[in-house]
């Protein structure tokens, strides 16, 4: 008699439906709880009254069961609006699924099309533009703060940059904040918050220092 595989195998005693979900089944082992799972891994495992279960089928099944629970977080997660890949798994992290879990539901919602880091930095740099105004340089910091790969980002910046005129909108945003700026006497001054106010926004110099100079051209103390 082979001790080992008699002492790893266990008997599924009972199958009973959860109360609170009636999509989850209770697995009692031996006559005693032994875990959770979702009805389709059921079916899938094949879990009924008198099968025998050995330790490695056993983590298989409840394996199989926290990457569906992450699943439908993830999906739950991603369909209130767009997300990147790291906002997935940095949310997937909290909820502390295994690393091992949350890559294979990466790697699972790429294939679906759900996570698509290139597409996800082309709209967010076009909708931060045309709704919020924001420059090349805040939309760039933005992006790395969700993780998206440097080249994904400068791709979306190029698309953005040759569809749009930054100078306009910067333009816009300098003609807005002139009046509070225009109270400063000192032209330095005046020059540097008007400047750093574009910086914020995510301007370059080589598009903020012609308009501030026109703006600063025309400035009273500028008079005939």
């Amino acid at each position: 008699m082979d001790t080992d595989s008699a002492e790893d195998s266990r008997t599924v005693t009972r199958l009973e439906a959860q109360k609170k979900d009636p999509n989850r089944v209770s697995v009692f082992v031996d006559g005693s709880f032994a875990f959770g799972v979702h009805v389709d891994l059921v079916v899938r495992f094949q879990l009924k009254k008198g099968l025998e279960l050995d330790d490695a089928t056993e983590q298989a099944i409840v394996r199989a069961d926290e990457e569906m629970k992450a699943r439908a977080r993830a999906w739950r997660y991603v369909a209130r609006r767009p997300r990147t890949r790291e906002e997935v798994a940095r949310m997937l992290g909290r909820a502390e699924y295994a690393p091992d879990v949350i890559e294979d539901v990466l790697h699972y919602f790429e294939e679906q099309g759900e996570l698509d880091d290139a597409a996800y930095a082309e709209q967010y740099a076009r909708e931060r533009f045309r709704l919020k105004g924001h420059g090349p340089m805040r939309i760039r910091q933005d992006l790395r703060k969700k993780g998206v790969s440097s080249s994904a980002i400068e791709a979306a910046l190029d698309a953005l940059v040759s569809s749009v005129d930054l100078a306009s909108k910067a333009r816009e945003h300098a003609e807005k904040r002139w009046p509070r700026v225009a109270r400063e006497e000192d032209a330095l001054r005046r020059k540097k918050k008007l400047t750093d106010y574009l910086r914020r926004r995510g301007f370059s110099f080589d598009v903020i220092r012609p308009i501030v100079e026109e703006l600063e051209a025309g400035h009273p103390s500028h008079g005939v």
